[in-house]
């Protein structure tokens, strides 16, 4: 999976920060800087003040004026106060475009990891089946196009472009940011057929839920959830949501030997355009925790309240914090820490402590962060 920052149990310091593993920036594509060409890209990025192109996370398109279809993988196990939309920024260091709110997200019920048979249980070697999630917006957007789901998918040989702000080129150490896709990229690519696709990838591809293609041009991290396009009689349509690359054979963007993964939306279009889908949980704001940390005391997470998506199940857990000798902090699982409330050991006391929050709906499952105290 391709998206650029992966949540895992050891908690930063900085526990905003949001999930994703697979796909990367249009590496190999044009700059596309007019907005017009692109006017229903939408870009997924982490709240902060710095600045857009360091913040974005994945990509997405708007298919409908109150609906943006992106990765499942996206916003699997992420907070929803920690992201917001941008539409029509086509360089986000210039124009951030305009920021959508929205009510909460649906993930695809069918959605589930693929372990690669290389590297069972790595999270960033995995490929993704039926990885696509709609964002339901606060409000419709108006005069701006929407980008349909196309109701077939493209033939084998088919031109199909993708779009994406992920990584250009290899990062540099000494210049990390020249590697940001600042300006959105295209990339022009050919579908191949499930037996090529399974042959450059073997073992990773759902070939019921996923489209592939082949070119110079490929995916990479930061152009998770972007749309692939073909362009019809008909106008543009939505054909594929960017879902996997080379990373599950644990390769390079533009290294040879592998395909590009898409969700196949025609394959998924019932799911992308069903009238009311099933809301993950969205939080009113982030848990808190209540109670004084103090030896033989008792803390409490306080859930918050929810807007949208009431969940049917709850999990909680506690974190300790841990500062290695280079001064990088950590959160570390409290053992056997499964309830909302914590006793206060003399060494708990002499740390910073967060609780954490599951909440899942059939609508997907959000992972919220409170404190530290």
């Amino acid at each position: 999976m391709i998206r650029k920052t992966l949540t895992v149990l050891v908690v930063a310091a900085a526990a905003s920060t949001v999930a994703a593993a697979p796909a990367f920036a249009v590496y190999g594509g044009q700059p596309t800087p007019d907005p017009v060409a692109a006017p229903w890209m939408v870009t997924i990025a982490v709240k902060g003040d710095g600045p857009l192109p360091q913040r974005e996370e994945c990509g997405g398109a708007l298919i409908a004026p109150d609906r943006v279809a992106t990765a499942g993988h996206c916003l699997d196990h992420v907070d929803p106060t920690h992201l917001e939309l941008h539409l029509g920024a086509a360089t986000l260091s210039a124009d951030p475009g305009r920021v959508l709110p929205f009510k909460g997200w649906s993930i695809d019920p069918g959605y589930r990891l693929i372990s690669s048979p290389d590297a069972p249980g790595d999270f960033e070697r995995s490929s993704v089946a039926n990885d696509i999630a709609v964002i339901q917006l606060a409000q419709p957007v108006h005069g701006v196009p929407v980008l349909p789901v196309a109701t077939e998918a493209p033939k084998i040989g088919a031109a199909v472009s993708v779009y994406g702000h992920g990584l250009i080129k290899p990062v540099d150490p000494a210049n990390p940011q020249a590697s940001i896709g600042d300006v959105l990229q295209r990339g022009d690519l050919k579908v191949i057929d499930d037996q090529a696709c399974q042959a450059a990838m073997p073992g990773m591809v759902d070939a019921p839920s996923v489209l592939c293609t082949r070119a110079t041009t490929t995916v990479c991290s930061g152009d998770s959830g972007g749309p692939l396009v073909e362009r019809t009689a008909y106008g543009p349509r939505l054909v594929g949501i960017v879902s996997f690359a080379g990373e599950v054979l644990g390769k390079q963007c533009g290294q040879d030997g592998y395909a590009d993964g898409f969700a196949d939306a025609a394959a998924l279009r019932p799911f992308a355009t069903q009238p009311h889908p099933t809301l993950a949980p969205m939080p009113a704001a982030e848990p808190t925790i209540a109670g004084t940390k103090a030896a033989g005391s008792t803390l409490t997470c306080q859930s918050p309240k929810w807007t949208a998506g009431t969940p049917d199940k709850v999990d909680y857990a506690w974190y300790q914090n841990k500062v290695e000798p280079d001064g990088f902090e950590l959160y570390l699982p409290v053992d056997g820490t499964t309830t909302p409330t914590l006793a206060v050991t003399a060494d708990l006391a002499s740390h910073k402590i967060q609780c954490g929050i599951t909440a899942s709906t059939a609508g997907g499952t959000v992972l919220l962060y409170g404190g530290p105290a």
